[in-house]
């Protein structure tokens, strides 16, 4: 709310300029300069690099913001008050929208609008006013777009949750705030308030003003105008349609039933004091439309609430003109922020509420599921599912007791355990019962879940649950059955040839799993077992070896010179060669031993159970020995050598697969110094300080 945009503050203009038109040929000429305007930026727009569609979009919003903006002074009170600001909303929804990118065109809106008001000494802080006043809606919408957690938000604006309308409300507040104070200083100093008018009266009066601008536009803006906007900015196609939503004819009734109760209202709450008791109407009694907005905003959700709101502020601001006076107006303006607030609000709770509720049908009616609730004398109160898609709505809805459905004279069905709970007052699962549902012939087998509602106060209430359709498994169980008895009707012979069957089925089945574990934990190549089974052996050596106190030694084996072997006879020969190298590491340890491949051609040995190190060092030179003779390969031979590493296990350490990782670590460490001694030999761990 500004002087120069039809504010709630008493003007004091100056002189015009010369050559400037007076009375109603002003707001002609300013139009006349818009356009002159406009066709300037499309020009501008095209040396910037800016797209057809976005000079256009810009075009149509200044243009927009400008037909706003005489709107609002046509509306205007006595004295140059206005109720509301509609050109703050839409600045506001705009930087909503886009950011601070966005800023010039409200400004130069703003300048265009009001270039025929300002006296040539005042432009300097005409200026100042347009420039600065919408830098506070930049950095309220800024935080909105971010959200406090540092990234810009790209989804449309919906308001349909109550954090996002409470924090729009907050952001719309700030920003107006800081426009009134800021203009209201300025305009102060520039000597265009009246001198009777109070500052604190002019703040006030253009912060709400602002406020309730905001708070009924922006939103209309965004979320009925915005998609198409950004699909027109994109240069897609638009959708002019898909803001319109069917309408059944129950809410076609609802929606006309309350427009003729509000407007009756209002003209009521207006017109009857002037005409029964001769009276000024009182500003606050237009809160006693709150509930029959409350009424039509729960039914409608946000998108209801966001057009009701404008509607009513709308209606109200007409009903003023008509009836009002100029000392009322902070007053009016109260109450359209009551309004306005509490229509956003309640908006936004009853969206939540009516999406919590239509996600639950949605998914009663795709759920195999049957969701149900009775209430405290049993009888039906909802019914949702795929089963009741085909019953008569007033069978659903006649109020039959849960006990008229249950078939009573069922076998097998827990209709005494579901009498207990319901008696206690307690929650089931999974009973088994027959039902015959409402205007169904037919019954079904169902399994029934079920949790007691209470109020605040303990008060029962009745049951809410779910019931499952189980009459094909039932059927399966039946014929299960009857498969059972022919089974035991078959003589004899055919009872040998199944235990036959099966007893054959059986062996299978057991080589089958013996062959899939060998694979699991034996080398295919060389047969001997792999990693799996090796650090199985290695666990149970380890606990054994601390039980009895007793050394274990792990010998890491790699051969010397296996790639000159594949290399100058191939891979067959290669792989024939580690096969008799298996052969022989089994040859040279004791049967409690473990010879294993870790994968190529390095090999490990557990020796469990030994005195000392000196058993451990014994079996790697006999490894040593019997892999350095020849191995024939065909008609031809070759020999290799080995390097051993060893690392000793001793009995004060704790036996964990940790510990077994490390003494592998460490037996490779020592391998690998013997294969830097010159190959062919052995070492301990122990010997290059490893622990």
């Amino acid at each position: 709310m500004r002087p120069c945009t039809g504010s709630s503050i008493t003007e004091r203009r100056s002189d015009r300029p010369p050559g400037g038109l007076a009375g109603e040929s002003q707001p002609l000429r300013a139009v006349i300069e818009d356009m002159e305007m406009t066709r300037k930026t499309r020009e501008a727009a095209a040396a910037f690099g800016i797209s057809r569609a976005q000079a256009l979009a810009a075009v149509l919003y200044v243009a927009a913001w400008v037909a706003l903006w005489y709107a609002s002074r046509v509306l205007n009170l006595a004295d140059g008050i206005s109720l509301w600001y509609p050109p703050a909303g839409l600045t506001f929804a705009l930087l909503l929208e886009y950011g601070w990118r966005a800023l010039p065109l409200p400004i130069i809106a703003s300048l265009l609008a009001g270039f025929s008001l300002w006296s040539w000494d005042q432009w300097p802080y005409y200026l100042a006013v347009n420039a600065l006043t919408p830098l506070g809606y930049a950095a309220t919408a800024g935080a909105m777009r971010h959200g406090g957690h540092g990234r810009e938000r790209r989804d449309p604006w919906r308001f349909n949750d109550t954090r996002q309308v409470a924090a729009f409300l907050a952001a719309a507040a700030a920003g107006s705030l800081y426009a009134a104070l800021v203009g209201t200083l300025l305009l102060k100093i520039a000597g265009v308030l009246s001198p009777q008018t109070p500052p604190v009266s002019a703040v006030l009066g253009w912060w709400i003003g602002d406020f309730v601008g905001i708070a009924t536009f922006a939103p209309l803006l965004l979320i009925f105008v915005g998609p198409q906007a950004r699909r027109f900015v994109g240069g897609e196609p638009l959708r002019p349609l898909r803001c319109l939503r069917p309408v059944d004819p129950s809410s076609a009734r609802a929606i006309l039933a309350q427009s003729l109760l509000s407007v009756t209202v209002l003209v009521g709450l207006f017109w009857a004091p002037y005409q029964l008791w001769r009276a000024r109407p009182d500003p606050f009694a237009i809160l006693l439309m709150l509930p029959i907005l409350a009424w039509i905003v729960a039914t409608h959700g946000i998108r209801g609430a966001v057009m009701t709101v404008f509607l009513y502020e709308l209606g109200i601001v007409a009903m003023v003109v008509l009836f009002g006076s100029a000392d009322l107006a902070l007053q009016y303006q109260i109450v359209m922020v009551a309004v306005a607030a509490a229509g956003l609000l309640i908006g936004a709770v009853a969206h939540e509420r009516l999406t919590s509720t239509a996600l639950f049908r949605d998914l009663a009616e795709i759920s195999n599921d049957l969701l149900w609730e009775f209430d405290a004398r049993g009888r039906l109160r909802e019914l949702r599912g795929k089963f009741v898609q085909s019953a008569n709505p007033r069978d659903v809805r006649s109020g039959t007791r849960w006990r008229d459905l249950v078939v009573a004279q069922e076998q097998d069905t827990d209709l005494a355990a579901l009498r207990g709970v319901i008696r206690q007052r307690r929650p089931f699962q999974q009973l088994v019962l027959r039902v015959r549902l409402p205007g169904q012939q037919h019954s079904i087998w169902t399994r029934n879940s079920g949790l007691p509602l209470f109020d605040e106060e303990g008060e029962f209430l009745g049951y809410r649950g779910a019931t499952v359709d189980i009459s094909a498994h039932k059927q399966a169980e039946a014929l299960h059955r009857q498969a059972e008895a022919l089974l035991r009707n078959y003589d004899r012979t055919v009872e040998a040839k199944v235990e036959a069957k099966v007893e054959e089925r059986t062996r299978q089945l057991a080589e089958a799993s013996l062959r899939n574990w060998r694979m699991a934990n034996y080398d295919a190549l060389t047969s001997l077992p792999n990693r799996n089974l090796l650090f199985e052996h290695l666990r149970k050596g380890l606990q054994q070896a601390r039980r009895r106190w007793r050394l274990l030694a792990i010998l890491l084996v790699d051969l010397d010179g296996f790639k000159q072997v594949n290399d100058t006879f191939g891979h067959d020969a290669g792989d024939e060669l580690l096969r008799q190298v298996a052969i022989r590491l089994q040859q040279c340890v004791r049967a409690t031993d473990t010879a294993a491949r870790l994968g190529g051609d390095e090999f490990t040995v557990v020796l469990p159970d030994l005195e000392g190190a000196d058993a451990a060092a014994a079996v790697a030179q006999k490894i040593i020995d019997r892999l350095a003779e020849p191995v024939p390969l065909g008609s031809a031979s070759a020999t290799v050598t080995a390097s051993v590493g060893i690392a000793l296990y001793r009995p004060e350490l704790p036996a964990n697969l940790d510990l077994a990782m490390n003494l592998l670590r460490q037996a490779d460490a020592a391998m690998y110094a013997a294969k830097r001694a010159g190959k062919n030999a052995w070492r301990f761990a122990e010997q290059l300080g490893l622990e």
